[in-house]
């Protein structure tokens, strides 16, 4: 499938999901990335042709696929849960994109210093709110939320000025004062980011 055909899954969110399983599909409402948010803050994030972008907490990979298509750059997703990545990077290879990746890991172990722009959509949240996990495949516990949570801190702080970000349903308070807020949408859930000093 060449690129302009898979343009037309942009049309809704139902028609992007209709690319994953029911299951991943019955997830999407609450867990993945609406199109339209994917949109702004891929458009904010990806500045020139080598944008690299790391989705920390990637699911399937929607906001990589759906980025890649608004704006261009490299996207990669990297998500704890390795059933999400085989099936992410079947529909990223279903759709012909060269320039999405889908990796299975923790973020702890990546150096996010290898990247200019980082899309965030508070995946740590399911530590603190079981009702609200994903599925019971990975670890999950209030401790785990503070360690993630200190590790992205140092990992923001010792980007290069010039970082941008893009969080979403993510408080202020989380994000070291190094960055600057250039504006915010969707009432205020999508905030974007970039860093200073």
């Amino acid at each position: 499938m060449n690129t302009g055909t898979a343009h037309h899954y942009l049309a809704s969110d139902k028609e992007f999901d209709d690319l994953f399983p029911v299951h991943i599909q019955q997830l999407s409402a609450i867990h993945w990335t609406p199109l339209n948010v994917a949109a702004v803050a891929a458009r904010f994030l990806v500045q020139n042709a080598g944008a690299r972008i790391i989705d920390i907490g990637a699911g399937v990979g929607k906001f990589c696929i759906a980025g890649s298509m608004y704006a261009g750059g490299t996207y990669t997703g990297i998500e704890q849960r390795k059933n999400f990545v085989t099936i992410g990077n079947k529909v990223i290879k279903q759709l012909g994109l060269e320039n999405v990746s889908l990796i299975h890991g923790n973020f702890t172990e990546l150096d996010l210093r290898g990247y200019t722009g980082i899309y965030f959509f508070n995946s740590f949240h399911e530590n603190l709110v079981f009702s609200d996990a994903l599925d019971n495949k990975v670890e999950m516990s209030g401790e785990l939320y503070e360690l993630y949570n200190a590790h992205l801190l140092r990992q923001l702080h010792a980007m290069p000025v010039g970082t941008r970000l893009a969080t979403f349903w993510l408080s202020v308070t989380e994000i070291p004062d190094c960055y600057k807020l250039l504006g915010s949408h969707f009432n205020n859930l999508l905030k974007l980011w970039v860093k200073e000093r």
